[in-house]
């Protein structure tokens, strides 16, 4: 993947006749800016969105995604999580930073001639395979290295995902309920037949996702329906200890619903029309093929969309959808409480608590007399103790 994009720069960057030349085209089209330096929540890529609600969103996904973890587990210390980290934060962002310049690429080359404007490109993700087809199309091999890194890509998420959606139907849904373990066949029927279910219904989504937006913005969109309440779900767990089950159960099921309310609602909008986002003018002056356009469409810039018609809690951000779920789950669990009431931290394992607020909870309970402890059913950490065990060995 890494290999085929960097070729792509290369070729692209020379053929244009060099870097200077594609920052000169990006500046002089307003191609290079950076977030909205505003507060206003409904600005699609603010400074305030991207500094919180991307960095509650990137949480999630590097700290309790379910394919992450399973890779962390993999690891034989928290040294080693902690470093594999850091490792994948900066591939994540040299990465990014790549598909950043072949998109300013793409422009330097398309600038005075609009792909889609034309028809050449039917969307917005179809201009960089062009763009490729037509940089590299005449080197034998090199289009077909560019796709399979892109199929690669894709191919190892997807991989991952479905990978994890097995083990977690295997391990929360089917074993609990049999009296009997299934056998190692058994569990392989099972785990491919999870697979295979689960890629038919990916295949058949696709046209359905086609019209749904961007790629990033609709990953986004989707995951934080789940993730931004599971977000919530994880940091009461583990900062909350005196909050029962049943008001974060409470919590995530109003965090959940309020959040699908503002996504459903957010992606209607945007397919009706009622809600648009300001575009950047293009050109077809210099177009060096013909094209069909309509009769009322100006030839030099196409027209800026006009304000959204309607005003409510879904023009908000994508960027923000995790936020607002990983926070209302806090919040509505907080508020169970009081119907609920509230529970004795001594009654959950420590362990299980974050180090940064274990004393706050439970430094208190130090001088509590051993007899007084005996009227709670405690916890024990088995892990703790073989551990201690394996090294005095």
């Amino acid at each position: 993947m890494i290999g085929s994009m960097l070729i792509v720069i290369i070729k692209g960057t020379l053929d244009l006749g060099g870097l200077s030349v594609v920052l000169d085209h990006n500046r002089q089209y307003d191609r290079l800016v950076g977030p909205d330096l505003t507060f206003d929540p409904t600005a699609r890529m603010g400074v305030f969105a991207l500094f919180i609600g991307g960095a509650l969103f990137k949480l999630q996904a590097n700290g309790i995604n379910q394919a992450i973890v399973q890779r962390y587990l993999t690891l034989p210390n928290n040294k080693d999580v902690k470093k594999a980290l850091v490792y994948s934060l900066i591939g994540f962002m040299f990465v990014m930073l790549m598909c950043v310049y072949i998109g300013m690429l793409a422009f330097a080359e398309f600038y005075h001639c609009d792909p889609i404007t034309t028809g050449l490109a039917r969307a917005k993700d179809q201009v960089i395979p062009l763009y490729v087809v037509k940089n590299v199309g005449h080197i034998p091999g090199l289009v077909g290295l560019f796709v399979a890194g892109v199929f690669s890509a894709a191919l190892s998420s997807l991989s991952t995902a479905l990978n994890s959606l097995s083990g977690v139907i295997l391990t929360d849904f089917v074993e609990p309920f049999r009296k009997k373990p299934l056998s190692e066949r058994q569990t392989a029927y099972l785990l491919r037949g999870v697979v295979v279910s689960f890629g038919l219904i990916s295949m058949a989504s696709v046209p359905i996702v086609q019209r749904l937006g961007l790629v990033m913005q609709l990953s986004s969109t989707v995951a934080a329906i789940t993730c931004g309440p599971l977000l919530g779900a994880f940091s009461v767990g583990m900062l909350l200890p005196f909050v029962k089950t049943e008001s974060l159960l409470t919590g995530i099921s109003l965090a959940s619903s309020f959040t699908a309310y503002i996504v459903v609602r957010a992606q209607i909008a945007i397919f009706t029309g009622s809600l648009t986002f300001p575009a950047k003018p293009v050109s077809i002056e210099d177009c060096d093929y013909t094209f069909d356009l309509p009769a009322n469409w100006n030839a030099t810039t196409t027209a800026t969309p006009t304000e959204s018609t309607s005003h409510g809690i879904h023009e908000i951000s994508f960027l923000w959808y995790t936020a607002v779920g990983s926070v209302g789950t806090v919040l509505a669990a907080l508020l169970a409480t009081l119907y609920f009431g509230r529970q004795d931290p001594r009654v959950v394992d420590k362990e299980l608590i974050s180090p940064v607020v274990r004393k706050f909870w439970y430094g208190k309970y130090d001088s509590v007399a051993s007899e007084e402890k005996n009227n709670f059913n405690l916890h024990e950490s088995e892990t703790q103790l073989k551990l201690e065990q394996s090294e005095k060995s």
